[in-house]
């Protein structure tokens, strides 16, 4: 169904106390370096707008947990529009891929208003999200927001990110909006996220970093989180408890 599995990379998640994170954070920190786009501060925000189908196709295959399966959504990072990202990201067991292409504020208004076309001067997978919205009704669904912290090494093309704040918002127009967004968290208090990918092989010094013997991966999708616990209260019309 989807690209040959040599594109493909591992991912590992794990929800945490942040008490654990720290401690896992300032060991990681020895091993791995930020990525180059963390500042000062030393994260950045993520907020992405999720796309689904008019019969929730993507949330209820992640519930389903069907083998191979794939989202949309529209990223931009730290409430800015410089950069705007097209994304479709694909899963197949516990193997990721993601790919991306760079839109400007305009083609993303177009896709907001469905005034958007198909050409040959667009990028080809910006051609393919806009067949899936004539074809199957795709449509903003919900927004998830959250403030990254990011680890980079060579070895096994690893990233760890620890994610934080995580929360969802029904406010699907404002994705471009510099603002806060009406949201609510999507974890129970106190509790974030650990993503850990690579390619072939996990480094052994990078796995006793993170892993302590009370952790346990965990099957997690905020896009399904964010549509159960939307700002607004509202379930998703085919969300099945």
């Amino acid at each position: 169904m989807f690209e040959e599995l040599k594109k493909f990379r591992h991912e590992h998640k794990y929800i945490e106390p942040e008490i654990n994170l720290k401690g896992m954070e300032s060991r990681i920190r020895v091993l791995m370096k930020h990525d180059r786009h963390v500042g000062e501060k030393g994260y950045y925000s993520i907020r992405s707008l999720y796309f689904d189908d008019y019969s929730d196709r993507y949330l209820n295959e992640n519930i389903d947990g069907t083998d191979e399966r794939s989202k949309w959504r529209i990223r931009i990072y730290d409430r800015s529009d410089s950069f705007i990202s097209l994304e479709q990201k694909i899963r197949k067991s516990d193997l990721i891929s993601k790919r991306s292409c760079a839109i400007d504020r305009d083609i993303y208004e177009s896709i907001m208003n469905k005034s958007a076309t198909i050409s040959d001067s667009n990028p080809p997978l910006l051609n393919l999200f806009l067949t899936e919205m004539k074809t199957h009704a795709l449509h903003p669904a919900v927004i998830v927001e959250y403030d990254r912290t990011p680890f980079a090494a060579r070895e096994g093309n690893t990233r760890v990110t620890f994610d934080r704040n995580i929360r969802s918002s029904s406010e699907t127009d404002a994705l471009l909006s510099d603002r806060e967004l009406s949201s609510r968290p999507v974890l129970a208090s106190g509790h974030n996220l650990i993503e850990v990918k690579y390619d072939a092989f996990l480094p052994d010094q990078i796995a006793h970093a993170i892993e302590h013997g009370r952790m346990r991966r965990e099957t997690f999708s905020k896009y399904v989180l964010a549509r159960k616990f939307p700002y607004n209260g509202v379930l998703a019309a085919n969300y099945r408890i």
